[in-house]
This record gives structure tokens, C-alpha cells and sequence, in this order.
């Protein structure tokens, strides 16, 4: 299912990022000082802020984010510009409803890409 961050209810703000991937293998040699370890990749991670929300909306967002993989998200890469597609892992979005309103409060969550990039 695909999956336009921008069009799901009460998103305000998607910000992205392309970080450093390292293996367990990664550390610090207490000798040197450097940072070691083997060198997975560069993925794109997203951070994705929602408004306050009410029960149906809060349902269609679960609907998208709350599976193991999401397919075909698309988002502005900040290192071209440019719009770009690609799949991420799910994850479990946790808010606790406002008793007085029945609305959920402004939250957030973090995606991260399945596979690295590959023009990096």
C-alpha cells in the first residue's frame, strides 16, 4: 500500500535525514580513540510529527504505520530536492487520549529505510 507521508490526516511536519549505518562490529578503540567497525551504509530516516488528532484519523495513520514494512512511502529527499520513494520499517505509535477533548495530542514518530541509498 503505498504510502504519501504528507496526505495522511494531521501531518505537519516531515523532516528527513540520511545517517551513517554501522555493523555490531562498530566501536571505539580504547587504545586510539577512532571509531572502527565495518561500515553497513547511508539510509534515509524520517521523523514524522502529527497534529492533535481524533480516534478516525489516529485509525487511518495506524492503518499505515503500524505494519512491518511500509512500501512505496515518498517523501522530499533533502539531499536532491527532489521527491523520492522507498520502503520502511513499520513501527508502533504511542499517544495517550486527552479525556477532556477525546482528542489525541500532538505526537511524532521515526521511520527508518529498509535498504541504503544507493547514490551515496
Amino acid at each position: 500500500m503505498a504510502c504519501n507521508l504528507m496526505t495522511l490526516p494531521k501531518v505537519t511536519k516531515v523532516k528527513h535525514a540520511v545517517e551513517p549505518t554501522w555493523g555490531s562490529d562498530a566501536g571505539r578503540n580504547s587504545n586510539s580513540g577512532k571509531f572502527s567497525g565495518t561500515f553497513v551504509g547511508y539510509f534515509d530516516n524520517l521523523n514524522v510529527t502529527v497534529g492533535t488528532t481524533t480516534q478516525e484519523e489516529l485509525t487511518k495513520i495506524r492503518n499505515y504505520i503500524e505494519v512491518p514494512i511500509i512500501e512505496n512511502v515518498s517523501f522530499l529527499d533533502t539531499k536532491t530536492g527532489k521527491n523520492k520513494v522507498g520502503s520502511f520499517y513499520g513501527t508502533t505509535i504511542e499517544v495517550e487520549i486527552n479525556k477532556k477533548t477525546k482528542r489525541y495530542p500532538s505526537f511524532s514518530f521515526s521511520l527508518k529505510a529498509v535498504s541504503k541509498r544507493s547514490d551515496m
